[in-house]
């Protein structure tokens, strides 16, 4: 196992805690018998890059796009092309994200949403809507 910082070390010296995350590797800390793992946001990027999303879509009768996402099923949408499915996905689970963020206790304990959290916390990485909708495989 890594070595375990201790949280009172780490409060005495944050900027190089920061620094050697950012710089050189994810660090423990240890708190009591809490321990928890403090990565970069470029690092957790790479870590959760192994939960793609998958948009599954058809073409309506009327030449409209119907579409999900396999992962999240609950999110549906359609749009006039399929670019525009895409973006109406990608918005509606940025929707779907923040809330997740706003509830985590009670989604990541709801069993039909547990395994949400991963694809949600990549999503939250995310800048903006359109960069998640570059993360959908079709």
């Amino acid at each position: 196992m890594q070595t375990v910082l201790n949280a009172t070390d780490v409060r005495a010296n944050f900027g190089g805690f920061i620094d050697t995350i950012v710089r050189e590797k994810p660090q423990a800390v240890k708190r009591n018998r809490d321990v928890i793992m403090a990565v970069s946001k470029q690092q957790m990027k790479e870590l959760l890059s192994v939960y793609e999303l998958t948009m599954e879509y058809e073409q309506d009768e009327d030449g409209r796009y119907a579409g999900s996402i396999e992962q999240i099923e609950d999110i549906v949408a359609d749009g006039e092309s399929i670019e525009e499915l895409r973006s109406e996905l990608a918005r509606l689970l940025v929707d779907y994200a923040q809330d997740y963020e706003d509830n985590y206790a009670q989604f990541y304990n709801t069993p039909n949403r547990h395994k949400h959290a991963y694809y949600v916390l990549r999503v939250l990485l995310e800048d903006d809507v359109a960069s998640v909708a570059r993360m959908f495989h079709a």
